[in-house]
């Protein structure tokens, strides 16, 4: 079933074709315009349909935009301070860096795919790959999916036999 911003939450998915995800990395150096990155992300974006993301690479990303944001406006670079400031004052003041990701996913058409995988095969996954558990998570719905390609500048993923990095 697809949703709103092209969400896609169930296995129906699978009658889509999916090549390509993006991976956390490529979205926060093409928001934050960081070069070279950024301009080979854009010659792919240009180029690519159909692409996707997980809902484990939007949590990283938003985290990751919050985690930038609060450094250069406010000083703050210790998790639990950045913890303690959301407690006491909200998200508000952070709600365009989470906007300019829903704009992108919806102006680019990205689907959004629900997480897939065991306990067991993240764990297997982890060991046999040398994957980090979020990266492990990743590339088994990347599988689950069809997905053969991800758009990333992490070298982890080129250990995992399914997926072919890019660029």
């Amino acid at each position: 079933m697809v949703q709103r911003r092209k969400s896609c939450l169930t296995s129906s998915c699978l009658r889509l074709r999916l090549s390509d995800t993006l991976d956390a990395n490529s979205i926060v150096y093409y928001l934050h315009r960081v070069e070279p990155y950024a301009s080979k992300v854009k010659s792919v974006l240009a180029e690519r349909g159909d692409l996707a993301v997980t809902l484990r690479i939007v949590d990283e990303v938003v985290f990751t935009l919050i985690r930038l944001e609060a450094w250069r406006r406010l000083g703050i670079r210790k998790l639990d301070q950045l913890r303690e400031h959301i407690r006491k004052h909200g998200l508000n003041e952070f709600n365009d860096v989470i906007n300019d990701v829903e704009e992108m996913i919806d102006r680019l058409g990205i689907i959004v795919l629900e997480d897939k995988g065991g306990l067991t095969e993240i764990l297997e996954t982890i060991g046999k790959y040398s994957l980090l558990p979020g990266d492990a998570l990743i590339a088994i719905t990347a599988r689950h999916y069809g997905i053969d390609t991800i758009l990333t500048f992490d070298e982890d993923f080129k250990q995992v036999p399914w997926l072919k990095v890019t660029p």
